[in-house]
């Protein structure tokens, strides 16, 4: 190798592609079950694999190259340049193994390379480590990954420095201009959406080398809708959502824009309070009788309640779940309204229930600053009372980040004395925080199976936290006229297949009130965003909605369920599935329905997800 660039950086190149085929090697061995093994889907995991590191390396080694070119001449291999460029193989080793390090950890919550979720927890450090601490061996890890660098260190000392001469100041600033220029072309060109090369998402994810996927998804993850997928024309779209949702208590407000309409009931409003529980993590699968005795409280529940067993969610994040349950909005593709830039609350369940003259509260165990759900929310005219308002005497248990579910509930009960003190009924939006990582549990809580995980201990612990909500709240002189709304955020971790079918997205949704709503179990499919309208529908109430879900016991209710995957959104309607994939593409399942059905379908999907990202600002 002539090229004096080039030998003084392939140490550095050899060493990061090393590191990053050891921790995929470890993914590999730990999801064996789920990786596909033949040799071309192994060609091509290797092959995004390199490429990715290596644009990644392209980037973290542009300092040194800058280095090389202000290096003077007669310095080359002097005592200086060996101190300056040994550091700098220290620190690249210790950042890679860090980088893996983490990456392993991300994966193992996860089940993906970096992406935009992790942008949190890099800004709040101090809490990300408290809880790292809790569930991992932080000292001994470091002190390993200092102890590999030294040695790593101490065997590449020789292949570091190269007799080749370096090339006048000249020939040096034009290979670094190529290398700057071959930087652009890979930060415009190369994009984490295009590296899904397999049906199976464990080899797409594995493929991906961590920094490149982390900043490529920063950088890229705000889709413009109309530019990725297919569309129709606006007058089309509305065509076909107002017949969709038309009927003779709705009014179009603006019906060459929007779908905004004008609901009105033929019955009384009722005044009752509602609480809306989102619990984190738990599938409907829990809730069947095969598991009896696993989550007793919530079993018991159901045959209490208004259950819908066959609620579907729209993503498998909590944020998609508030967007949906909230505002009513199928997943549109990339970042959550939360992380968006400039994001402002369409009109949800806060603004009606404000308008009502309800206390309209968001009550959380955690800190919203750190997933933007306070701004968010406070937008859309909630209290928000998350962990910071909380007072000392309100915690009993908690790690950095989150209190326990009990003292959530808790909070949820002195908040609705205090609405039903000041003669005011009361809208709760609560959400559970003990079911996701890493799992905190308060010590006095011992209920579990010798068998039982982390998670499992989570959800059995989650239960418990229902159930003592729930005596507690009996003897409360409003629980005969709340409704309590439970429904998950998304279904319980499963194994990723090729492409996850809805089944992966189910999740229970029970409406409680004794006193008022007669309990029986609706096997209909319903969506996660038709929670909301569900919910003002039992409430007869008469508003101004947005909503692109309906109300589920409504007489001419359609089974409409809208899920996404990444960047593939889907429809599902009368057992035909359609899902639209960037690039302009879409399928449909099954194959063999007729080709009139399927455009049928097809542009109600478009009409929805077109309109809907319009609506919020996601298209062009």
């Amino acid at each position: 190798m002539n090229s004096y660039l080039l030998r003084r950086l392939l140490p550095f190149f050899i060493f990061s592609i090393g590191i990053e085929l050891c921790f995929m090697l470890l993914q590999v061995v730990q999801n064996a079950t789920n990786f596909d093994f033949s040799f071309l889907a192994i060609v091509k995991t290797l092959g995004v694999l390199l490429l990715t590191s290596s644009v990644s390396f392209l980037f973290v080694m542009q300092a040194y190259v800058f280095y090389l070119l202000i290096l003077p001449h007669d310095k080359q291999n002097s005592r200086l340049d060996k101190i300056i460029t040994t550091a700098t193989f220290f620190i690249f080793a210790v950042s890679a193994l860090c980088k893996g390090a983490v990456s392993q950890i991300f994966w193992e919550e996860f089940s993906s390379s970096f992406n935009y979720i992790v942008i949190d927890y890099i800004i709040f450090t101090h809490q990300v480590l408290g809880n790292l601490e809790h569930a991992y061996p932080i000292a001994k890890i470091l002190i390993a990954i200092f102890v590999t660098a030294i040695i790593f260190t101490i065997l590449a000392y020789r292949w570091l420095f190269t007799e080749i001469k370096a090339p006048a100041f000249g020939r040096r600033l034009f290979q670094s201009i190529i290398y700057g220029m071959v930087c652009i072309l890979a930060y415009i060109n190369i994009n984490v959406a295009d590296m899904e090369i397999s049906p199976n998402s464990f080899n797409d994810e594995i493929a991906k080398e961590g920094a490149f996927s982390l900043f490529n998804s920063l950088h890229k993850n705000e889709i413009e809708y109309d530019k990725f997928y297919l569309t129709n024309s606006q007058t089309d779209n509305l065509q076909i959502l107002q017949k969709i949702f038309g009927s003779k208590n709705i009014t179009f407000i603006n019906p060459k824009k929007n779908i905004t309409r004008q609901i009105s009931s033929f019955k009384p409003e009722k005044r009752a309070n509602v609480m809306l529980v989102i619990m984190r993590g738990i599938s409907s699968e829990h809730l069947n009788a095969k598991h009896k005795g696993y989550i007793p409280n919530l079993q018991k529940l159901s045959t209490q309640s208004l259950y819908f067993p066959n609620t579907y969610a729209t993503t498998p994040s909590t944020f998609g779940a508030l967007e949906a349950i909230d505002l009513s909005l199928p997943p549109l593709p990339g970042l959550s309204l939360f992380g968006l830039p400039n994001n402002q609350q369409p009109h949800g369940l806060g603004a009606i229930f404000k308008s009502k003259g309800y206390d309209t509260k968001w009550i959380y165990a955690s800190y919203g600053v750190l997933d933007q759900t306070d701004k968010f929310l406070a937008e859309g005219d909630f209290e928000i009372l998350d962990r910071s308002k909380w007072q000392k005497g309100d915690i009993s248990y908690a790690d950095l980040l989150s209190a326990s579910d009990e003292d959530l509930y808790n909070k949820a009960l002195s908040e609705a004395d205090k609405s039903f003190a000041s003669d005011k009924p009361f809208f709760s939006l609560l959400l559970t925080s003990s079911n996701r990582y890493p799992y905190s549990l308060p010590d006095s809580f011992t209920g579990f199976p010798e068998t039982a995980n982390r998670r499992q201990k989570a959800v059995i612990y989650s239960d418990y936290a229902i159930g003592q909500f729930l005596e507690r709240a009996k003897d409360k002189p409003w629980f005969d006229n709340t409704i309590f709304v439970f429904v998950a955020d998304r279904a319980s971790r499963k194994s990723r297949l090729p492409d996850a079918t809805l089944e992966t997205y189910k999740i229970p949704l029970l409406i409680y009130a004794p006193k008022l709503i007669k309990a029986r179990q609706i096997n209909t499919e319903i969506s996660q965003i038709d929670v909301a309208p569900t919910i003002l529908g039992l409430l007869n109430f008469n508003y101004e909605s947005s909503f692109y879900g309906t109300d589920a016991l409504g007489k001419d209710y359609v089974s409409r369920l809208f899920f996404s995957r990444w960047q593939k959104i889907g429809y599902k309607s009368n057992n035909i599935e359609i899902r639209l994939i960037p690039g302009k593409k879409y399928s449909v399942t099954p194959e063999t329905t007729n080709a009139k059905e399927a455009q049928k379908y097809l542009n109600e999907a478009i009409a929805f997800y077109q309109q809907a990202a319009q609506s919020n600002n996601l298209s062009e």
